[in-house]
């Protein structure tokens, strides 16, 4: 699993929506059906990702990396458990930030 971090990705996402291949878009989203999941096409790669976690390696086809997502394993639901946590992490992390402000204005 790797997370890609925000900056870096919407950076890179401003570019390669302005730039354009022919008539086609460098990054394409997919949002996979009934699930948490999206997969995301840059030229020729298709990878799977849930909010900024990267989930799949790289995959030849859309419907390839569509159908990795799809398939519940147990390595697929730890991930799903490690982001979840990650994100928790990051609430609690940005909650103490928050609240520290906070105290500090009102002294």
């Amino acid at each position: 699993m790797e997370t890609l971090t925000k900056e870096s990705t919407s950076m890179n996402v401003e570019k390669a929506n302005k730039q354009e291949s022919g008539n086609k878009e460098l990054i394409e989203r997919y949002p996979v059906k009934e699930s948490p999941f999206t997969v995301i096409t840059i030229e020729d790669k298709h990878f799977g990702v849930m909010g900024e976690y990267k989930m799949t390696e790289d995959y030849k086809s859309r419907g390839e990396c569509e159908d990795e997502l799809r398939r519940i394993t147990w390595n697929r639901i730890i991930q799903v458990m490690m982001v979840l946590d990650q994100i928790r992490k990051k609430d609690k992390e940005f909650d103490k930030e928050l609240n520290n402000k906070l105290t500090t204005k009102t002294k």
